[in-house]
């Protein structure tokens, strides 16, 4: 007995879903204006799959958006490093540059967000993706 009575037992093997997931947008959304010049490069690369998936619609938006600031970001800061990944000061100290943490905050939130869209083999294996729907040979014709 617990605390504040019998303890009641919890259904752990029930799975929830949303009754209608959200549909996926008509058409590819275009990238938020304020995302850089790599972060939009990275959007046109990988929002074309996600959107023939059905995994892109348009509450996705934001979220596509960040890791695609994130890529640009670990991008930038790989280009920063390229010179090493540690300075000297005057008094003869080493330390860390500042880019290099910027890299790996910005690698922990492109895994954190390539599991959401599945991006990665093994969050892409743990997804249930709908169904390809078989093509009728003159419906590819008229395609």
């Amino acid at each position: 007995m617990g605390a504040r009575g019998p303890l009641r037992l919890v259904d752990t093997t029930t799975k929830y879903q949303a009754q209608t997931p959200p549909k996926p947008a008509a058409t590819i959304p275009k990238p938020p204006a304020w995302l850089s010049t790599p972060a939009k490069r990275e959007w046109r690369r990988v929002a074309p799959g996600l959107h023939k998936l059905g995994l892109l619609t348009d509450l996705d938006r934001q979220a596509l958006a960040q890791y695609c600031q994130a890529v640009a970001r670990v991008e930038e800061a790989e280009k920063a490093l390229k010179d090493g990944l540690s300075y000297e000061t005057p008094g003869g100290r080493q330390f860390l540059k500042p880019e290099y943490r910027v890299l790996m905050d910005a690698q922990k939130e492109i895994r954190q967000l390539c599991a959401l869209f599945g991006l990665a083999p093994s969050s892409r294996m743990r997804m249930t993706l709908p169904e390809p729907k078989e093509t009728d040979e003159l419906e590819a014709l008229l395609d």
